[in-house]
């Protein structure tokens, strides 16, 4: 007889791992005790050495299909005579103040078996709105400490009724040590409050009388998982009224579909975006409209697609009963984090929501929905936003690396964490410059740095001075930290790099809003040859100015403006007045104070540039509208495009490359003048650009010998210039190189920053 001690690293905790080692060993007839450590699950079993064999199989071949293990160890004794009789889950390790190497689940939607039981008469928990079992439910937004017991989650304020108590220590039961179990006796309780925070019903009642404002035309503010979402009628006039109220005059609003059935009443569903929207993390899956389908004008205005999501909570599914979808949009002001406690809901929404359905089971860490662009043959899966679902999923980093905090970026800001072997991408927190968002970023940050009990030893940060990360994070590092600054586009490239397992140097192309160069200018359209270790610039977009400064990025006409002038000289104050008749009075003045604008390569800036110069987007109420609106109109015209590609050229001087637009732009003036269509003209600018892009690599591949290419930035979230680039690099035999489980914008800035300072030679010194 022999006795195994096992340790089981990984997402181990929080996915019903103990029940199923417990079900497994008693199938094997194997006696002993699973417990939950500050490293892991610890497993001791006792019996035949085959069956032990066979248990470890079992283990590491079929676990929980939420769990991710990363390592199994064991060790082995031969024993005279049993210590056990029985197999079963014992009381947690307590927490001792050391390092901890479990790694925390992600939330999980509620799995068809609690859905089946919510709509029984028959059932206990019929219509209960927080039923939940050891394969679903909240997982990462309650929890406070580790290991992963209901002490240390916010389901600690609900102690058990007998009847959830016997489910959770009977070892056949669904529920067996699920923390979250709860039940209508004895778990958390739902209201529905009016705009002045007064409750006017709870339970069922509340439920109810949430369907009948959201039928009436009201807007609700409604407590989900890990924030507060606003609902109302997926019809023009509550949806106009949502607009003026939350001040957001154009940003798409997104969905929550009853089912893929009613999602296709609206959507084009393909079967990647199909397998998305229903997988266990039900992310907003960016689907293209369905032609001919009644969808409200106000609902996504000038977009061909709309982000769609399924129920993932049980509330959400009790809810939508009555519809067959629901505008369901984050809670938060512009760039700040989504909203989670009833005191902030009941500030900050009191002129929005109508109602206000509540919950008093607290949220520990508020995280927004993710999103994603679904993968076609053109291209893979795009995270525009990685958060609910994914996050705190972690990945395998350099064991010799010592721990590493990276600030990350100030627009889409995240951080990562390393340590033993691990690194934690954070979430989506959004811009630094809101004080709400530079809160949350240091409690989130905090609580990560607990939960780990991590003591960084270097800090990556960006080099540009202004950036809040660096001081942000720096206020919970020791004096004796190592800085290391990373230049933005390198991270982004080491960051691409880093999730393709490429270690040998690279092309990347860099194309994102605005990154601080070495050269003290603004960044944003770059060539770079190098890895991790180091990169050099080896070209980049023809610069221009942004006339007006930060005034540009929300005035892109300011930026066609700037084209303009670059391309026709003195000759662009005539011909200024006939592109922009609105702004003719204006254009003197403003090119007049070229000479003190700040000069950038930004590609997301050209985008901008260029949807302002064809008319269909001068001034921007949010972040990308332009860039976006000139891709969807380009997406009219990809089917049948009769102009092949405006010419963008390429200058090799002094080895280095410039990447020339004025082609482009003096052919858009032309074809404007001549009525050319805008949305033909926006199709030649991609596939005008995506030319460039193949030439400059090709260029590049001859100079260096490097035949793999790197996309990262936020351009790259563009899934027509993505496909098209991507199509011309491997037809000319590139190996391309895309993000797949992080975000091409600044969220995976953080990522880029710890790789490099892994790999960095002489850390802290640039």
């Amino acid at each position: 007889m022999q006795r195994a001690t096992i340790l089981i690293t990984g997402i181990v905790q929080g996915v019903g791992f103990r029940p199923f080692c417990a079900r497994a060993a008693r199938g094997l007839g194997l006696f002993g005790s699973a417990r939950n450590t500050r490293l892991g699950v610890e497993v001791i079993v006792e019996g035949d050495e085959k069956s032990i064999d066979e248990y470890l199989r079992v283990v590491r071949d079929s676990p929980p299909p939420a769990s991710v293990i990363t390592n199994i160890t064991q060790t082995r004794v031969t024993l005279s005579r049993p210590t056990f009789t029985d197999f079963s889950i014992i009381k947690s390790e307590a927490s001792r103040g050391g390092a901890t190497c479990v790694l925390i689940p992600s939330d999980l939607a509620v799995c068809d078996d609690c859905v089946s039981e919510m709509r029984d008469p028959n059932n206990r928990r019929f219509r209960y709105p927080f039923i939940n079992c050891t394969n679903c439910g909240p997982r990462y937004t309650i929890i406070q400490g580790l290991p992963y017991d209901r002490p240390l989650t916010t389901m600690s304020d609900f102690p058990m009724c007998p009847e959830c108590e016997r489910e959770y220590k009977t070892p056949s039961d669904r529920r067996f040590h699920a923390q979250p179990n709860a039940c209508p006796v004895c778990g958390p309780k739902l209201w529905l409050a009016s705009s002045n925070g007064d409750m006017t019903r709870e339970g069922e009642d509340a439920v109810q009388g949430a369907i009948e404002a959201l039928e009436a035309g009201k807007i609700v503010a409604v407590k989900g998982l890990g924030g507060y979402h606003i609902a109302c009628l997926v019809q023009d006039a509550p949806i106009g009224e949502l607009r003026e109220r939350k001040r957001r005059a154009s940003k798409p609003f997104a969905i929550m579909a009853r089912d893929v059935d009613s999602a296709m009443n609206i959507s084009e569903i393909s079967p990647e975006a199909e397998r998305l929207l229903k997988s266990i993390q039900r992310p907003i899956v960016l689907c293209p409209l369905k032609k001919g389908a009644r969808v409200p004008s106000l609902l996504a205005p000038g977009q061909l697609r709309i982000g769609i999501m399924l129920p993932y909570t049980p509330l959400h599914h009790l809810l939508l009963e009555n519809f067959d979808s629901l505008v369901m949009t984050s809670a938060n002001v512009s760039d700040s984090p989504i909203v989670s406690t009833e005191k902030e809901a009941f500030s900050a929404l009191s002129g929005i929501a109508d109602f206000f359905l509540c919950h008093n089971r607290r949220i520990h860490s508020a995280i927004d929905d993710s999103v994603l662009i679904p993968p076609t043959d053109a291209h893979k899966q795009i995270f525009l936003r990685r958060a609910r679902g994914f996050v705190p999923n972690p990945t395998n980093f350099p064991s010799a690396a010592p721990d590493i905090l990276a600030a990350g970026a100030q627009m889409k800001s995240t951080y990562a964490l390393s340590r033993n072997g691990v690194l934690f991408p954070g979430q989506y927190l959004g811009d630094l410059g809101e004080l709400l968002t530079a809160s949350y970023y240091k409690s989130s940050l905090a609580h990560f740095l607990e939960l780990y009990k991590i003591n960084p030893k270097i800090m990556a940060f960006d080099k540009h001075p202004g950036y809040t990360a660096r001081t942000l994070a720096a206020e919970f590092l020791s004096p004796d930290v190592i800085p290391c600054p990373v230049q933005h586009h390198h991270a982004h490239m080491a960051a691409v790099l880093f999730e393709n397992d490429k270690s040998t140097p690279a092309i990347g192309v860099i194309f994102d809003g605005t990154g601080y160069g070495d050269d003290g200018t603004i960044w944003g359209g770059e060539f770079l040859c190098g890895d991790a270790k180091s990169y050099k610039r080896v070209g980049s977009l023809l610069p221009f100015r942004l006339l007006g400064g930060e005034n540009a990025i929300r005035e892109p006409w300011r930026i066609a403006l700037s084209m303009l002038s670059e391309t026709f000289g003195e000759e662009a104050k005539d011909i200024a007045p006939r592109v922009f008749p609105a702004y003719s009075a204006k254009i003197e003045s403003v090119l007049s104070g070229a000479a003190v604008a700040p000069v950038t390569t930004s590609c997301g800036r050209l985008f901008d540039g260029f949807a302002a110069l064809t008319g269909l987007c001068e001034t921007a109420s949010y972040d990308a509208q332009a860039a976006m609106t000139l891709e969807n109109a380009a997406l009219c015209a990809a089917q049948a495009p009769t102009l092949s590609a405006l010419p963008f050229s390429i200058e090799d001087k002094n080895d280095f490359l410039t990447l020339d637009w004025r082609g482009a732009v003096k052919t858009a003036v032309s074809l404007l003048f001549s009525h050319e269509s805008v949305t033909i003209m926006a199709y030649a600018f991609h596939t005008g650009l995506a030319h460039a892009i193949f030439e400059a690599c090709d260029i590049l591949r001859e100079k260096t010998g490097c035949a793999s290419v790197a996309l990262s930035g936020g351009v790259w979230q563009n899934a027509c210039l993505l496909a098209l680039a991507a199509r011309e690099l491997e037809s000319g035999g590139f190996n391309v190189l895309t993000h797949v489980n992080l975000s091409p914008s600044d969220e995976c800035v953080s990522v880029g920053q710890a790789v490099v300072a892994a790999h960095a030679k002489r850390v802290g010194k640039e």
